[in-house]
């Protein structure tokens, strides 16, 4: 009588044991292949945003994309709202119509302005964009922040929102579009060392509020709960992966009346400078470090902006 070849329950629970072993060793190595591919793709997303940005300079005589000179104010000789013309709208230089105006004239897509590895819920991609909002030459498009306020003309989604409490469209800060900064960096300047944009982190980069910092969510983008590690695209357009909000190699300088120059730790979400935005820094100009943010809010004042409506989680 022939023998049925099988196995037995010892060999089956070896096979089972070593299995288990080999997927144990697997799987670190595949998470942190997963999170590497995040911090890739996030850094490439970054990078072709800014790019973006580069290229739409060119509508606008080398400035960033700035909404309040595509849509301008009523020009004061001719009474009127026309494409092109009248003072720049300080009010509309927020968070929100940068990203947008940038969506409506295709530069990138809603998708690409949200992070592969975002953490919050209330970060989603704007997938129903309405294109057809752009109407320059008027259409009483209300705008969900004032609906009582039909604007004349339109060129971007005003529903294109950034309240991190509520509903967000972007993962991404930004250098304020505001004051010295604006004057001196929010241009194709090429310069390696002014961070324009990049992932969100910890409330005015306060990394001693040991609460505060640990409750912030931004440390899920790439750092795990402990650490904040994200990525941010300088003006010549590379990006860089840091770990801190104090970079060891990125300094401000300030310069007294003799001349002397003095360096100082700048981070890159705190208003080190103040640039009339609610900072008292040692240089008055203000606008030579580095700050990114998300805010809602900014006053018609070209001279002392005030941005308001800051948004932190």
């Amino acid at each position: 009588m022939k023998r049925k070849h099988g196995f037995t329950l010892v060999e089956l629970l070896v096979v089972m044991a070593i299995i288990s072993l080999l997927i144990g060793l697997l799987l670190p190595a595949l998470a942190k292949a997963r999170a590497q591919a995040m911090l890739t793709k996030d850094s490439a997303q970054i990078k072709e945003i800014h790019q973006s940005w580069v290229v739409f300079s060119r509508e606008l005589r080398g400035a960033l994309p700035t909404p309040g000179l595509i849509d301008r104010l009523k020009d004061p000789i001719l009474d009127e709202e026309i494409p092109g013309r009248g003072p720049e709208d300080y009010e509309a230089n927020w968070t929100g119509p940068l990203f947008s105006v940038c969506i409506m004239r295709h530069y990138f897509t809603p998708q690409l302005a949200i992070a592969p590895s975002e953490p919050s819920g209330n970060v989603l991609s704007m997938d129903n964009y309405n294109y057809d909002a752009y109407q320059p030459l008027g259409a009483n498009i209300d705008c969900p922040d004032d609906p009582a306020t039909p604007h004349s003309d339109s060129y971007w989604d005003c529903k294109f929102d950034v309240t991190l409490f509520g509903t967000c469209n972007t993962s991404y800060a930004h250098m304020p579009i505001a004051g010295e900064r604006k004057k001196r960096h929010w241009r194709d300047t090429l310069d390696s060392t002014m961070g324009m944009l990049g992932t969100r982190g910890v409330k005015d980069g306060d990394y001693l509020a040991e609460a505060q910092y640990y409750r912030s969510i931004t440390l899920e983008f790439h750092g795990g709960h402990k650490e904040w590690v994200g990525l941010v695209a300088f003006n010549d357009n590379h990006v860089e992966r840091l770990d801190t909000f104090l970079p060891q190699h990125l300094n401000y300088h300030t310069v007294a009346a003799d001349g002397t120059s003095t360096p100082h730790a700048d981070n890159i979400f705190n208003d080190d400078t103040g640039d009339g935005m609610g900072g008292s820094g040692p240089n008055d100009e203000g606008g030579f470090d580095i700050w990114l943010v998300i805010y809602k809010e900014i006053n018609d004042d070209p001279v002392n902006p005030e941005i308001s409506l800051i948004q932190w989680d």
